[in-house]
């Protein structure tokens, strides 16, 4: 059977709907124009909306649930042979192996809002251009704006994957700096040093910190040298050496924050163990 080069569709749903979609020989990419709706990727239901976009690799298949609501589906079905995709390219730019380079077979791919508006309106634009084939320039047109269509999209998967590296690095520094305190809990960990170790301004620090925790940096500082603390005292040492063991620079600052903390004095804490 001849399969076409590409074929590009408008959908529409606007009753509760499963549906199954299968790339076959194309590269398939569905961008989701209205509404909302829920793909099973990895057997995980995953949302999505006008900020979303589906890419399957050929002989890959998914499922897409509607839930009819007063919103209904508006979706774009682009698929694309990779002979074809060779054709459009050029010495420059290989798209066909540059869709090879993103790693799975599906995935989501987030958009923002100008990319969204730009595949949406460029995937219409060859849906009419199919009606007007007798036109001048009607074919150097259509396959110019496929180029464009695919160069839109690579460009979008290239922005996603810069923004979950972006995140997954966030991540990362946090997940440091939460082993560093651990680690260095009973040392200076003023902001200084945090800017040292991890080479981070003390106001980014503490900005995704609060972001991250709904405290600051500070004040987990403080709550943990606290609990080491307590445990200090509950295995009978003595209260003038458990604040030094425990990191605190002097008494007044201890006696206070425990105070604050928990409801009562260092003293105090340790005569409620022996009652």
């Amino acid at each position: 059977m001849e399969h076409k080069e590409f074929l590009i569709q408008q959908m529409n749903f606007t009753k509760t709907t499963n549906r199954s979609f299968s790339s076959g020989k194309y590269y398939h990419i569905l961008l989701i124009a209205k509404g909302e709706c829920y793909f099973q990727l990895d057997e995980a239901s995953v949302y999505c909306n006008t900020e979303t976009a589906v890419f399957l690799k050929p002989e890959q298949k998914i499922t897409m649930t509607y839930h009819h609501n007063k919103y209904p589906l508006e979706l774009l079905s682009i698929r694309i042979l990779p002979t074809y995709l060779k054709e459009l390219s050029d010495e420059t730019c290989d798209l066909e192996k540059n869709f090879n380079f993103i790693p799975v077979t599906k995935t989501m791919v987030h958009l923002d809002t100008r990319d969204t508006t730009l595949l949406k309106n460029v995937s219409k634009t060859i849906i009419v251009l199919s009606r007007t084939e007798n036109d001048f320039g009607y074919q150097l047109y259509e396959k110019n704006m496929l180029s464009i269509l695919v160069i839109l999209f690579l460009r979008s998967c290239i922005a996603s994957d810069h923004v979950v590296l972006s995140r997954n690095r966030k991540n990362l520094v946090m997940d440091d700096i939460f082993r560093f305190i651990r680690e260095h809990l009973t040392e200076d960990l003023s902001l200084e040093v945090f800017e040292e170790q991890f080479y981070v301004s003390r106001y980014h620090l503490c900005r995704e910190f609060k972001k991250l925790t709904g405290q600051t940096i500070h004040s987990y500082i403080v709550k943990s040298r606290l609990d080491l603390c307590k445990k200090y005292i509950e295995a009978g040492k003595p209260i003038k050496e458990v604040y030094t063991l425990g990191g605190f620079g002097g008494y007044n600052h201890f006696f206070r924050a425990f105070k604050k903390e928990y409801g009562m004095t260092p003293k105090e804490y340790y005569e409620s163990l022996t009652e």
